[in-house]
């Protein structure tokens, strides 16, 4: 059973159902994060900055998102961190950056 079927009360007393709680508690604050790290990209004001911030947020959400069940979460945000950290054209992170927030915003909604 992934954790997915956990929030969707299958299991509500496994180990890690508080885990997936938290996750998705989480979730809303990093999409704020993401959003406006988006915003500073597009201006190209505090571009390194933003991608910073963008980098530790992909970071937490890679580390965590595949022990929970959302394995295609964790690879996108894997795939945006390394962007990030390779010092990826802006189209290339962009592209890769709207992928990601659609997954996360798609996990909020369940």
């Amino acid at each position: 059973m992934t954790a997915v079927g956990l929030w969707a009360g299958q299991s509500a007393d496994h180990p890690l159902a508080r885990a997936e709680r938290m996750f998705r508690m989480a979730a809303g604050e990093r999409l704020d994060i993401l959003n406006s790290g988006w915003m500073k990209l597009q201006s190209d004001r505090e571009a390194a900055h933003a991608r910073n911030d963008i980098r530790v947020v992909a970071h937490k959400i890679a580390g965590v998102a595949a022990s929970l069940g959302h394995t295609r979460l964790g690879q996108i945000a894997d795939d945006v961190e390394q962007l990030c950290t390779a010092g990826a054209g802006l189209d290339e992170l962009q592209r890769a950056l709207r992928e990601f927030i659609s997954a996360l915003a798609d996990l909020t909604e369940d």
